[in-house]
């Protein structure tokens, strides 16, 4: 079984903290606290040769093994929770936390900081495991990541991350605004160019409680293409779900 790795939403770069930003992530720290679960699938098209010529015998004949096609598939499931201390605000506006996983299987990280942005760029610190469930939360965590000043008159409003590498266009539509909780939904499409064609459409809804400015739940369902021309393709299927089940800052 081999599951590729998602790509993250946004470039993970190092991030450089403070001393004590960074280490202060105690028992005493605002801390929100996530359940989650997660799953993975993925079917795998591979040719047994990149060059036809390999797939025939001395005699010219083709060799046994060769020019065929061979499928495989694998899975991975996991639930768990997510601990996420909210640690200080930068002068940009991006949020400093701090995020762990506990997962009851195999998605266990210890705390890796991490800056939030409310145009949903997050920027981690490159030497901690980050999973990309995780990621499905912290693009989310960013101050005004619901920003009434860039809803239009159809209750949407975009945002986009474009570098030679790579292109985002992530489209959002907030439901009814009569109460706090709202409900916004997210349709995102990434393009990775280099080593073969990697596009990812996310589909998610959100939600969302505004007297918080923060997610409460989370419904991501994200299918990942990844062609390799002769080599092969790949299709991955990822589903994640999140729910908020304690906030230490929330009024008893």
């Amino acid at each position: 079984m081999r599951i590729e790795k998602f790509v993250a939403p946004a470039a993970t770069v190092a991030v450089f903290l403070l001393p004590s930003a960074a280490g202060a992530y105690t028992n005493t720290v605002p801390t929100l606290v996530y359940s989650f679960t997660y799953s993975a699938k993925q079917d795998i098209s591979a040719k047994d040769s990149a060059n036809p010529a390999e797939d025939y015998g001395n005699a010219g004949a083709f060799a046994a093994a060769g020019s065929g096609t061979s499928h495989y598939s694998g899975s991975l499931t996991d639930k768990g929770t997510m601990t996420v201390g909210i640690l200080a605000k930068q002068s940009d506006g991006g949020l400093i936390v701090s995020i762990s996983e506990a997962g009851e299987q195999t998605r266990r990280a210890p705390a890796a900081t991490c800056v939030v942005y409310g145009n949903t760029r997050v920027i981690c610190d490159p030497n901690k495991t980050v999973y990309s469930e995780e990621y499905t939360l912290l693009r989310f965590l960013g101050p005004n990541f619901v920003d009434p000043n860039n809803i239009d008159a159809k209750r949407h409003w975009q945002i986009t991350q474009n570098s030679p590498n790579l292109n985002i266009t992530a489209d959002y539509v907030i439901g009814a605004t009569t109460t706090s909780d709202v409900q916004v939904s997210e349709a995102r499409k990434i393009h990775q160019f280099g080593g073969g064609s990697l596009t990812t459409d996310v589909q998610t809804k959100i939600g969302y409680d505004m007297s918080r400015a923060l997610p409460t739940t989370v419904n991501e369902y994200v299918t990942q293409r990844h062609d390799n021309g002769v080599v092969g393709t790949s299709t991955t299927i990822y589903q994640t779900t999140l729910q908020l089940v304690s906030d230490s800052m929330a009024k008893t």
